[in-house]
């Protein structure tokens, strides 16, 4: 089920990076035989000589013996108090780290599942909106949000990107190719945004990535080495790696920290069409007409093999560490364990079929972590489906009305609202063209009740 996917005789060239120490500060113990001299060694902000101030006139008819008896028990009272108030904050601190600690774990280990698909209610008419930007003259290509749900960005066949601001409603800036024509080659075919928001990665025509800054859209790299387009792009979460998916068949791996390459890897028989990661050193890629998803372990440096219907598998998304989802060209969707070579559960035909040819997927959604994902085609509908049974069961939520070729979609991580790119033509291709359809990006807002 696994083989290496390193070319022997190459060195791996990776760029290790320096870990923090970590400085451990010990708590001072306070020295209680400085409370007589006024002195608190806890760093407690109580001051021994405001009590005497305060009650000065208390003083006047006690000896020194019984003043400063009197003081240090209302000093050591302070002292209680704040001690009292400091352990109750620390209980409550210590509790949410805890559930902090076990979410992590849980969602490292694939275990993590918030199920949620029957708190959604279809969207009314009002909670759904095509926006448009004048820059995107021609189909959107692919749309990403970023972490905090702040903000999201589109790429178009025009070879511009868009910056959007969820809060403010409105676009925020835009990169076109007649204004960065040496960094934008034609079609933006592929977008990812660091999980910090701190770098932007793009791809288009060309073979090389380009990587921006969210916040000011200015240009920071360029990565070179991928021999044809580069497909796909995906920054493994919580960190600044890059993973790269390109025509020419291959991974490439760069380390934003350095600005440098990593390593490339090998093993699909075709063009590499999608790519997705997590948290773990692992990527998750589509392999269009190989018919294959392949799971890359970077750190074992082996792979996992899993087989897809006939066809064209086009599309890959993660639903957890461990659970995936894919789309393909004869309009199946399957899910998968990565412990099984077969898909766990298959729906044929998801998005119907047209003179008796299945639509294919184009695009793919999951709420991370949960048993919702969204399939997207060019039947009018976007479809939300929930998975269940432990995860040997796909059910449909509700469809979504849209007009157009949905080419790529992202939930925003608290799922209350879906973006989609939407286009007259197939993000990859100009076989046909819905030519009543609107390029634009659609928001959708979802109604999540509460249990």
């Amino acid at each position: 089920m696994s083989s290496s996917f390193f070319l022997k005789g190459k060195s791996r060239q990776v760029h290790k990076r320096k870990g923090e120490k970590i400085k451990k500060v010990k708590p001072k113990r306070q020295d209680v035989s400085n409370l007589e001299n006024g002195h608190d060694s806890s760093g407690s902000d109580v001051d021994f000589k405001k009590f005497s101030d305060a009650e000065e006139s208390e003083s006047d008819h006690e000896t020194a013996e019984q003043k400063k008896l009197r003081l240090a028990k209302k000093y050591l009272e302070e002292i209680e108090k704040e001690e009292a108030k400091r352990a109750e904050l620390k209980e409550v601190d210590d509790d949410a780290i805890g559930k902090r600690l076990q979410r992590d774990y849980l969602e490292q280990k694939g275990k993590l599942r918030v199920e949620v698909a029957d708190n959604y209610v279809a969207p009314a008419e009002s909670d759904i909106r095509l926006i448009r930007a004048r820059e995107h003259k021609l189909p959107l290509t692919c749309v990403c949000v970023s972490s905090d749900g702040q903000f999201a960005f589109t790429g178009s066949k025009c070879g511009t990107i868009v910056k959007w601001g969820i809060k403010e409603k409105r676009k925020l800036g835009s990169l076109t190719f007649k204004t960065h024509s040496k960094y934008i080659n034609g079609c933006v075919a592929a977008l990812a945004l660091s999980s910090d928001m701190k770098y932007l990665a793009s791809s288009d025509e060309s073979k090389d990535v380009q990587i921006w800054d969210p916040i000011t859209l200015k240009h920071v790299h360029t990565f070179r080495g991928h021999k044809d387009k580069v497909t796909g792009l995906v920054f493994r979460k919580n960190t600044h790696e890059l993973y790269s998916a390109s025509k020419d068949r291959s991974i490439k791996i760069w380390s934003l920290d350095e600005m440098a390459y990593v390593e490339t890897l090998f093993g699909h028989q075709s063009s590499v069409t999608a790519i997705d990661a997590l948290t773990r050193e692992r990527a998750i890629s589509a392999g269009g007409r190989d018919a294959s998803v392949r799971i890359w372990k970077i750190v074992e440096e082996s792979q996992l093999i899993f087989n897809g219907p006939v066809g064209s598998l086009d599309e890959v998304k993660l639903l957890d560490e461990e659970h995936f989802v894919s789309g393909s060209d004869n309009g199946s969707l399957c899910v998968w364990s990565v412990l099984k070579k077969k898909p766990l559960c298959t729906v044929t035909e998801a998005h119907g079929s047209e003179n008796n040819v299945p639509r294919w997927i184009t695009s793919l959604a999951t709420l991370l972590n949960s048993d919702v994902f969204a399939s997207g085609s060019y039947d009018n509908f976007i479809r939300l489906w929930k998975v269940s049974d432990a995860y040997r069961k796909v059910s449909p939520m509700f469809s979504i009305e849209i007009n157009g070729f949905v080419n790529s979609m992202h939930f925003t991580s608290d799922g209350t609202q879906l973006y989609a790119a939407i286009g007259q033509e197939h993000k990859s291709g100009r076989w046909f063209k819905v030519g009543s359809a609107k390029n634009g990006v659609l928001v959708v807002n979802f109604n999540i009740m509460k249990q």
